[in-house]
């Protein structure tokens, strides 16, 4: 099986981002909650991070944890020393094909609507039911309903972000 993730550009990124903050081996580690070693094996090569620690990297240096593992970071403008120890950004974003999100759009408002349906659905079923409810499966439906608005919410957040990247969103709040 193959990873999801190539960490092709790890080890090299990871002291290239760290040499540019002009941290010291220790000095990243303490900002991360790590130990030195951990970053010295990180940077050879010979161990990867934790997605916790990765995600604790790529927040610290102001990159996504695909372009930390996936992209030589060398060439391209990446955080560095302000003078007061804070890093400024990178500006590593590509421009995202319209296509592609697109898709992504129409196949979020699928399941959106697909969602919907279900969720209608159990409703009138519910009240098509003139008998007393069990108790087990009163909980079954609180469950339900807290599981719909948790995912109508995520839903939600996922389609404003595909809007905030400039993508169609005729629906998102209907």
């Amino acid at each position: 099986m193959e990873p999801m993730v190539d960490f092709t550009y790890l080890d090299k990124n990871i002291r290239f981002l760290r040499k540019q903050m002009n941290l010291s081996q220790e000095e990243l580690a303490l900002k991360i909650g790590l130990n030195r070693g951990n970053i010295a094996s990180y940077e050879n090569g010979t161990a990867e991070p934790k997605v916790c620690n990765l995600l604790r990297l790529s927040r610290l240096f102001g990159v996504s944890i695909c372009d930390l593992a996936q992209r030589d970071l060398s060439g391209d403008e990446v955080p560095c020393s302000n003078g007061n120890g804070h890093a400024k950004k990178a500006q590593l974003v590509e421009p995202q094909n319209p296509e592609v999100l697109n898709i992504i759009h129409s196949n979020a408002q699928r399941k959106l609507q697909m969602m919907e349906g279900l969720v209608t659905c159990s409703r009138l079923k519910l009240e098509q039911v003139h008998t007393q409810i069990p108790p087990e499966l009163q909980l079954i439906i609180v469950n339900f309903e807290e599981l719909y608005r948790t995912a109508r919410s995520l839903m939600d957040e996922h389609l404003s972000l595909l809007k905030s990247l400039n993508c169609k969103d005729s629906s998102a709040n209907e």
